[in-house]
This record gives structure tokens, C-alpha cells and sequence, in this order.
């Protein structure tokens, strides 16, 4: 066994060494910002692409097992690392984590105070409303949602809802026409 392992590395060619390494590295970075994305797609089609290149300069299918079990060891390493550094590490602070959602950790109580202070203001529609679209109020932007209603940029708005930090608004009454 250990013989096809020298044998492995002994006749890589850079090309299908760089592959597997940056693919490997790329699906590394895929573990710590997670999407399925660039990093995770280009890792795979590397680190894959790597493990072809390889086979097709000759190698055995203990060779080809071995590659395999590399990088999948290598990806779950990562993973592991990635868990223990979440309970841990750097990331135990990152928004994800702290939250278990990507909303930003300041966004608590105090701001969902705060859009329930909005209910019956009324401003101007910052962006066009399909139904959903943002609005300017205090320095603040927010974004909001209409019951179906289409909103042009400019109009008068009112804020008549706020439920489960949802905010909906319609036109103010007796604006019929853009303001602003």
C-alpha cells in the first residue's frame, strides 16, 4: 500500500497537483463562508478535474482511492475545525452563529421598538413599491411591503402596520399625486 502511495505523488504532474491542492483549498474556504458559491464549485471542479487529470497520466485504482480518501478527509477536517472554532474561535462571533440567522447581531429588541414607534408616521417612498420597496424615515432607511399595491418612487406613504418586524404601508389619503 505504501508503495502506491510514493508511486502517487512520484508521478503527479504539476498540473493535477495544483488542481487538487487550490481545489482542496477552495472547498476549505466553502466550509467557512458556506453558499455553494464560487469557492464551492470551482473547489469541486478542481479538486475532481485533479483526480481525472492523474488518472489519465496512469494511475491505479488503489491511486485513484486514495486521492479520493485525501481530499474527503482533507473537506471534513475542515468541517470539524469549522464546528470547534464556532463553539470556540474567530466565527463563534460572526452574525450567523450568535443568531443562527444572517440579520445583523444589533438588530434586537431595540429596533423592533423602534418600527413599532413608526405606525400612522408618514414619509415618502424612496424606491418604487412592487409590492415591496424602502422608504427614508429620520436618517433610517427601511424596507416595507404594500398589500399588492404598486407604489411609485416620490409618493406619499403611510405606515399602517408593523407585525412580526414586517412593516406595510399604503398611499397617505388624500395624496393622489407624487410629492417630491
Amino acid at each position: 500500500m505504501w508503495e502506491e502511495v510514493v508511486n502517487l505523488f512520484n508521478g503527479y504532474g504539476v498540473i493535477p497537483m495544483v488542481a487538487m491542492l487550490f481545489g482542496v483549498l477552495l472547498l476549505i474556504i466553502e466550509v467557512f463562508i458556506p453558499g455553494f458559491g464560487f469557492f464551492g464549485i470551482s473547489g469541486s471542479v478542481l479538486s475532481v478535474g485533479g483526480i481525472v487529470a492523474r488518472m489519465i497520466m496512469g494511475a491505479t485504482l488503489t491511486q485513484f482511492l486514495i486521492m479520493v480518501l485525501s481530499v474527503a478527509s482533507l473537506v471534513v477536517l475542515a468541517i470539524i475545525l469549522m464546528f470547534i472554532s464556532a463553539k470556540t474561535g474567530l466565527i463563534k462571533y460572526s452574525p450567523i452563529i450568535e443568531t443562527k440567522t444572517s440579520v445583523p447581531v444589533n438588530y434586537g429588541k431595540d429596533n423592533k421598538q423602534l418600527i413599532k414607534t413608526l405606525l400612522g408616521k408618514v414619509t415618502f417612498a424612496t424606491t418604487e413599491f412592487r409590492p415591496v420597496g424602502k422608504f427614508e424615515f429620520n436618517g433610517e432607511m427601511y424596507e416595507a411591503s404594500t398589500y399588492g399595491d404598486y407604489i411609485p418612487k416620490g409618493q406619499k406613504i403611510k405606515i399602517v402596520e408593523v407585525k412580526a418586524d414586517k412593516i406595510f404601508v399604503k398611499i397617505a389619503s388624500g395624496e393622489n399625486g407624487k410629492t417630491k
